[in-house]
Order: structure tokens, then C-alpha cells, then sequence
């Protein structure tokens, strides 16, 4: 029992013990760093995986711009050529009833009653939805229709404006803040170029080639 008492007051268990206090903190350590490192990687795998799904997201709503939406547009479109209308051309302004002209004229009351113009707002609402809430990339969905869908803001911007007369929870808003987020990235003649281009497509598109809404 002395033998151990004297062992356990020794100056070598002391450095033992020191010695092993050293290696298990050296193990705590280790240990911590390699659990911080699986959560670094477990959190950037996340991320990689919520950028791809992002991503893909942004591929598939533009792809619904690119399909559904210019179907649906296609209808109050060819109905403006049978009344020889034009798409809208004024000023783009802050998208409310007041910055139309006034009072509203006649043209642009008969493009709100337009066949199929409602359904492609709300599908144009929907797209726009989708990149403002995050739950497809913005930035991709830019890089892909862009310049397509504020040229097609802008030549219904009287079809949108003429509805916002609401200081909260207005309609179409998500439409005006891709808009706004993405306008700025382009020129003037850019825009202007995409309007053209939009008017020249649809028109170019057979009068026979419309489906009826909900027959797709």
C-alpha cells in the first residue's frame, strides 16, 4: 500500500499524468477539428445541393416562360391583329393606374378585356413568383430570359399597371420586382430590341396553332 502511496506522490506519475492530460487533450482537439470539418462539409454539400436544385428550378420556369407563357400570350396577341391594336408603347413609369395615360383610353380598356390577357398575366405571375421568392436561381433564370421577359413587361405594361391602385399587397407584384431587378441590367436598346423581336415572334406564329386554355 506504501508502494503505491509513494508511487501516486512520485514525481514520474506526476509527469505520466501530465503526459497523458497532454495526449487527451491533443485527442479532444482532433477530435473537435475533425467534427467541425464533417459539419463544414455537410454544410457546403447542402448548399451545393440547394444551388443545383436552385438552378434546375430556374431552368424548368424558364422553360415554362419560354413555352406556356408565350402559348397563352399568343391569344390576346392575335386578337389585337384582328383589331389592328398595338402592344403598349408609352412610358414605363411605377406601375400603378395613375402613371397611365389619363384618363385610360379606349385601347388600352380593350386590351384588359382581351381573350386569354388575364391567363397569360397570371402565368407571367407565377414565372416571376418562382425567381422572386428564391425558389428557383434569379441569376440563371436572367441569363436565360432576361431580356425576353422585360421586353414582355414592357409591351404589357398598360395590362398590368391599369390593376395597381393598392399601397400593400398589390397585383402583380412579383412581376414588378423581377422587373425592376432585372431591368437595370440592360440597356435601352437592348429592351427596345427584345420588344420588337417579341411582337415579330408572336406574329409570326399561324392563327391555327392557338389551343384553347386548359387543353394542353
Amino acid at each position: 500500500m506504501n508502494e503505491i502511496l509513494n508511487f501516486l506522490s512520485s514525481q514520474t506519475f506526476k509527469s505520466d499524468l501530465e503526459s497523458l492530460s497532454f495526449t487527451a487533450n491533443i485527442i479532444l482537439a482532433v477530435t473537435a477539428l475533425f467534427g467541425l470539418r464533417q459539419i463544414w462539409l455537410f454544410k457546403k454539400d447542402m448548399r451545393l445541393r440547394n444551388e443545383r436544385a436552385a438552378k434546375e428550378r430556374a431552368i424548368e420556369y424558364a422553360t415554362r416562360y419560354l413555352t406556356r407563357y408565350v402559348e397563352l400570350s399568343r391569344i390576346p396577341f392575335v386578337e389585337m391583329q384582328k383589331a389592328k391594336m398595338k402592344s403598349y408603347g408609352g412610358a414605363i413609369g411605377d406601375f400603378t393606374r395613375s402613371s397611365l395615360p389619363t384618363p385610360v383610353t379606349d385601347e388600352i380598356k380593350k386590351r384588359l378585356t382581351l381573350p386569354g390577357q388575364l391567363d397569360a398575366n397570371n402565368e407571367l405571375l407565377v414565372i416571376a413568383s418562382a425567381f422572386v421568392t428564391g425558389v428557383a436561381d434569379e441569376q440563371t433564370g436572367f441569363e436565360i430570359i432576361g431580356r425576353t421577359f422585360c421586353g414582355a413587361v414592357e409591351s404589357g405594361y398598360d395590362t398590368i399597371a391599369a390593376f395597381r391602385n393598392k399601397k400593400v399587397h398589390n397585383y402583380f407584384e412579383h412581376i414588378v420586382i423581377l422587373y425592376q431587378l432585372w431591368s437595370p441590367r440592360l440597356t435601352r436598346d437592348e429592351l427596345e430590341e427584345e420588344r420588337r423581336k417579341i411582337s415579330e415572334k408572336i406574329a409570326s406564329q399561324p392563327n391555327n396553332s392557338i389551343s384553347a386554355i386548359g387543353c394542353d
